[in-house]
């Protein structure tokens, strides 16, 4: 004979590298995942963008070698990915039908600066904002407060100043919306930076509110929100460019 089976322990052990070398791949790339979550090195359109490459390529990794369809015939390739794409197509067209455009209160969203004064005989937090002349402090732990803002109040290990001054402007953000899984609000601003997304715990009639410290003054002009549903995402002020 002219040819030679090839060994078949020999196969074996190819297979075997090429199964363990697939899946520290895949490792690798979850690690890759999980630092981009985490650290947040850029916006969350581009976070999701990556995740979703990453989570192709390990799709494609685990279906067409540990699911063997590279050594299957072409058919159960051509079936699977028909059951797929029918399978994608009825997820996204039950989402659509049942999702609607989230609604923002537009007079529910405000950004107002804080001008709190500080008052004798008032029970105050830790990390409560009072105005005293023209300046803006924080409250250091909490008390109740003494007949002058500058006495030292008692904090439980002696005598202590109650507040410490801040460089910029506390604002008190408020926003309502119909319903949404995810809100952003940003400032346009890139000098007076103000970023803030989170999940909210009812997906229904959502109502929040934020305290933080600007640079400057600023006014809901200044900024924008955006609430992201299962289907839909809604934007205010809209994008006059989209």
């Amino acid at each position: 004979m002219s040819g030679h089976a090839e060994d078949p322990v020999l196969e074996e052990s190819k297979r075997f590298f090429t199964f363990f070398n697939l899946s520290m791949i895949l490792v690798a790339i979850t690690g890759i995942e999980i630092v981009i979550i985490y650290v947040e090195t850029f916006d969350g359109s581009s976070i999701i963008g990556v995740l979703f490459a990453t989570s192709i390529l390990k799709f494609v990794g685990v279906i067409w070698w540990f699911m063997h369809l590279k050594w299957d015939k072409i058919l159960n390739t051509v079936l699977f990915i028909m059951g797929l794409v029918i399978a994608l197509v009825t997820f996204f067209a039950v989402i659509y039908m049942a999702d609607t455009h989230p609604e923002i209160a537009e007079e529910d969203f405000t950004v107002n600066p804080l001008e709190d004064k500080w008052e004798e005989g008032k029970n105050y937090a830790k990390g409560d904002y009072v105005l005293e002349g023209d300046s803006y402090f924080r409250a250091n732990f909490d008390h109740f407060s003494p007949s002058s803002f500058t006495d030292q109040v008692d904090a439980g290990e002696g005598l202590s100043s109650a507040w410490t001054e801040v460089k910029g402007v506390p604002h008190l953000i408020k926003w309502k919306v119909s319903h949404g899984d995810l809100i952003e609000i940003n400032s346009n601003d890139p000098s007076n930076h103000f970023f803030h997304q989170y999940e909210p715990v009812e997906k229904e009639n959502i109502e929040g509110t934020k305290i933080s410290l600007l640079k400057q003054a600023a006014s809901k002009k200044d900024f924008r929100i955006r609430v992201r549903s299962e289907a839909y995402l809604t934007v205010w002020p809209e994008d006059p460019n989209q």
